[in-house]
C-alpha cells in the first residue's frame, strides 16, 4: 500500500542500477511497493556531459557506455548487476515513471574520468575537447569540465550545451535537467581554478581589470602558473568572485530559458553545502542571481550526517552545525525558493552507507533539518521542502519504512513560536560581508550562530530583518557591525525579547545591560546583550591573536575558512547566557553531550528535540521550566514511556542520537 499523503515534498536522487533494463515496467511498479511512496519527482545520476552531448535520436538503438549506467560505471549495487542500457529502454523508464506521476530529470554532473572494471575509462566526448577542462592553479588539467569555458574555435561550450541539453529534455520528455557538481558552480574552490587563458581573458574583458603579465600564450609552467593566479587572488579577489558570478548567472539564465521553453523545471544544487556569503566567497556564486535567472528547486547539500562519519574517504570533520545554519540562513534569503535537504542514505560508488553504519546519526539530522525554521509575518515556515534521497537505490523495505515514519516527525507540525534564540538575517549585511571579512578574518555570520548551536545554544529559528516585526523571544544578532544603521536602530528599539549581539569589539554600540568579551584587544568578539536583568558573566580574557601574513583557503569543502581563533571559553559563555535569555527547556546537571531543541505547538504543547554528541547513551534531566501533564514520545525512541516529574523529565538519549518529545503542559 503507497503511501498517498506526503507531509512534504519527497524526491530522490538515482542510477539507472536502480531500475530493471529486461522488464517491460523496468522494476518501477515493484520498486515503489518498496518505497512505500511515490516520490514528487526524481533525478537520474549520469556521471558524465558525455550522456547530453552525444545523443543521436532514436532511429537506432544505442548501448550506453558504463559511465551512464551507473555512477562511475560501478559493477553492482545490492541490488543487480550493472546492465548495459539503451537509449530506447531508456525512454521506456521515462515513460514509466511518468505512468505513476513522477517528475524525471537528468542530472548535468562534471567528471568524465572514472576506474570501470579495473581499467582507467575517458568519457570520448569530453577527453576530444581539452579545451573545456577545468585548469588548477599550478596549470595541471583536472579531469572535469568546466562550463564557463570557450571551445576552440571560439564559442561558448554553454551555447553548445544549450542547445544538445535542449534535444536530450525534449527527446526524452524529461522534465527538465537537475544542475548538480560541476555545474552549479565550480567543483574546486575559484581561489584554484580556473587561471587558463580563456578564462583570464574572459575576466580582463568582463571587469575591466588591468593585469601586469601577458594573457595569450598563457603561464610557461606550473611556477609561472601559480604566479599568475596568486596575483588575481592576492589583489583582485572581489572582482574574481564577482566575474564568477556573472558568468555563473548567465549561464543558469541560458539553461533556464531553454527549460522553460520547453515547459521544463531546473533544480539546482547549492555550491558545496555553503551559505550565501561563503558561496559567493569560495566558488563565485550569487543565490540571489541564481534564483533571478529562474531556477526552480534548490537541492541544500546537507551532508553533515555522512561527513562526520568520514564517508568522504575517512576525512575526519563535522559540518553538521553549519548546515543547519545553512539551511535555514538561504531560506531567509530565498523565502520563495523551494529547498529540498540531501538526506543522505549511501552511495557505493564514493563507498559510505549511512543506513546501515549509521543510523542513529541518519534519524538525527533528519529531525534536525525538519525543525529548522524561517519567522515569517504568517508564522513560522519550514526551511525544508523535504527530503532528497541520495541515493534511493538498495534501499530494504524495513529502511524505507523507518525513513517514511522520521520525515513524519521532522515535518508533521508547524510550531507557533520558537522557544529558543531567532537568529537574523540580513541581506544588507551580506553585502558587506565580503570587505569585512577580508580586513578582520572574525567569525562571519553563519559561524556565530553555528559555533554557538554547537555548544548548546537553543537556536533552530532565523527572520530576514524585513520581517523583524514578527519575530518572538529572544534574538541573536551576528556581526551588527555589518548592518546598516536602520537596521540597528530597530534592533535596539526591538520589545519582543532580550537582543544579543556579537560582533567587533571596536564597533561602537549604545551601553548594553550585559556586556563581556574574548579580551581587551579591538580585533577580538565582543558580546552585548539588551533587555536582561541577569548578571554580566566574566570569562578568562585572552590576548588578541595577530593574522598571519599569508592567510590559507581551503582546498576543499569539508574544511573551514581562516578565521582569526576564537576564545573558546567566551562562546561558550555565551551559548550558555542565550540558554538562560530564552524560554527552551534545558539540561541540568552534568550531561554536557546533550543538546535541546524545542518550540511550542500550541499554547499548552512544546515539542523538544535532544541531541547526544556521545558515542554513549547519556542519561540526563531535561528541565521543560514549567510543570508536566503528559508526554508522548514522537520519535522510534525510547521504546518506553516517560512520566514527568513537575517540571522535570528523566531521559536517556541513543548514541549519536536524538529523541523527540511532545511535552503536553499542565
Amino acid at each position: 500500500m503507497l503511501d498517498q499523503n506526503p507531509n512534504c515534498e519527497r524526491w530522490m536522487w538515482i542510477e539507472l542500477i536502480g531500475f530493471e533494463n529486461e522488464q517491460a515496467d523496468h522494476n518501477v511498479p515493484a520498486f515503489l511497493e518498496n518505497c512505500g511512496f511515490v516520490p514528487e519527482g526524481l533525478c537520474l545520476l549520469f556521471s558524465t556531459p558525455d550522456f547530453f552531448h552525444t545523443h543521436v535520436g532514436f532511429e537506432r538503438e544505442v548501448v550506453f557506455p558504463p559511465d551512464y549506467c551507473s555512477y562511475g560505471g560501478k559493477p553492482y549495487n545490492a541490488e543487480r548487476p550493472r546492465q548495459p542500457w539503451t537509449n530506447h529502454q531508456l525512454k521506456s523508464l521515462v515513460a514509466e515513471l511518468h505512468k505513476h506521476g513522477i517528475k524525471v530529470f537528468p542530472t548535468l554532473f562534471n567528471i568524465f574520468m572514472s576506474e570501470i572494471d579495473g581499467e582507467l575509462y575517458q568519457s570520448p566526448w569530453c577527453l576530444a575537447h581539452p579545451e573545456l577542462w577545468e585548469v588548477l592553479r599550478d596549470g595541471q588539467a583536472s579531469p572535469c569540465l568546466n562550463p564557463l569555458k570557450r571551445l576552440t574555435g571560439g564559442s561558448y561550450y554553454e551555447d553548445l550545451l544549450i542547445k544538445d541539453l535542449s534535444r536530450v529534455v525534449r527527446n526524452y520528455d524529461f522534465d527538465g535537467v537537475h544542475n548538480a557538481d560541476g555545474y552549479s558552480s565550480s567543483r574546486h574552490p575559484i581561489w584554484m581554478v580556473d587561471y587558463s587563458d580563456d578564462m583570464v581573458e574572459q575576466f580582463v574583458t568582463m571587469m575591466g581589470v588591468e593585469l601586469p603579465f601577458p594573457i595569450v600564450g598563457g603561464p610557461s609552467n606550473p611556477e609561472h602558473s601559480t604566479a599568475r593566479a596568486t596575483h588575481i587572488w592576492q589583489n583582485l579577489r572581489h572582482e574574481w568572485c564577482e566575474f564568477y558570478a556573472r558568468r555563473n548567472s548567465q549561464l543558469l539564465t541560458k539553461v533556464c530559458g531553454a527549460m522553460h521553453d520547453t515547459g521544463g523545471e531546473v533544480i539546482y544544487n547549492n555550491a558545496w553545502t555553503r551559505d550565501p556569503f561563503e558561496a559567493y566567497y569560495r566558488y563565485g556564486v550569487d543565490y540571489r542571481r541564481v534564483a533571478k535567472a529562474g531556477v526552480d528547486r534548490f537541492i541544500m547539500e546537507t551532508v553533515g550526517a555522512g561527513v562526520s562519519i568520514g564517508a568522504e574517504s575517512g576525512y575526519q570533520a563535522d559540518l553538521r552545525f553549519d548546515m543547519n545554519i545553512v539551511l535555514g540562513f538561504t531560506k531567509a534569503c530565498l523565502p520563495d525558493m523551494p529547498l529540498s535537504c540531501l538526506n543522505a542514505t549511501g552511495d557505493t560508488t564514493e563507498n559510505w552507507d549511512l543506513l546501515n553504519h549509521a543510523p542513529a546519526v541518519s534519524e538525527r539530522e533528519i529531525y534536525t533539518l525538519g525543525h529548522v525554521f524561517v519567522q515569517k509575518p504568517e508564522g513560522l515556515i519550514h526551511a525544508s521542502a523535504g527530503p532528497f534521497v541520495c541515493l534511493a537505490d538498495g534501499i530494504t523495505q524495513t529502511q524505507w519504512k523507518w525513513l517514511r515514519e522520521n520525515w513524519v516527525t521532522a515535518y508533521n507540525r508547524s510550531p507557533q513560536r520558537p522557544l529558543g534564540a531567532t537568529v537574523l538575517w540580513s541581506e544588507a549585511a551580506l553585502d558587506a560581508e565580503f570587505a569585512e571579512y577580508s580586513a578582520h578574518r572574525l567569525l562571519p555570520r553563519l559561524k556565530v550562530a553555528s559555533e554557538l548551536q554547537k555548544r548548546g545554544a537553543p537556536i533552530q529559528t532565523v527572520v530576514n530583518s524585513v520581517d523583524l516585526a514578527a519575530a518572538q523571544g529572544c534574538l541573536l544578532v551576528p556581526k551588527p557591525e555589518l548592518l546598516p544603521a536602520d537596521e540597528l536602530r530597530q534592533l535596539l528599539d526591538y520589545q519582543g525579547g532580550p537582543v544579543m549581539m556579537i560582533g567587533r569589539q571596536s564597533f561602537e554600540l549604545p551601553v548594553a545591560d550585559v556586556t563581556f568579551a574574548e579580551g581587551p584587544g579591538p580585533e577580538q568578539l565582543c558580546c552585548r546583550v539588551y533587555g536582561t536583568s541577569l548578571q554580566t558573566p566574566t570569562p578568562t580574557a585572552n590576548t588578541q591573536s595577530e593574522l598571519p601574513e599569508d592567510m590559507p583557503e581551503p582546498p576543499h569543502y569539508l574544511q573551514q575558512l581562516y578565521f582569526r581563533p576564537a576564545s573558546e571559553e567566551f562562546l561558550q559563555t555565551c551559548a550558555d547566557l542565550l540558554i538562560e535569555l530564552s524560554d527552551a527547556p534545558r539540561i541540568v546537571g552534568a550531561a554536557t553531550d546533550l543538546r535541546v531543541l524545542s518550540c511550542e505547538l500550541d499554547d499548552s504543547t512544546i515539542r523538544v528535540l535532544v541531541g547526544n554528541e556521545s558515542h554513549y547513551y547519556v542519561l540526563g534531566q531535561l528541565d521543560v521550566r514549567r510543570v508536566v501533564k503528559k508526554i508522548h514520545i514522537a520519535s522510534h525512541y525510547p521504546g518506553r514511556p516517560l512520566l514527568p516529574n513537575g517540571q522535570l523529565i528523566h531521559i536517556q538519549v541513543p548514541p549519536r542520537g536524538m529523541i523527540v518529545l511532545d511535552i503536553e503542559l499542565a
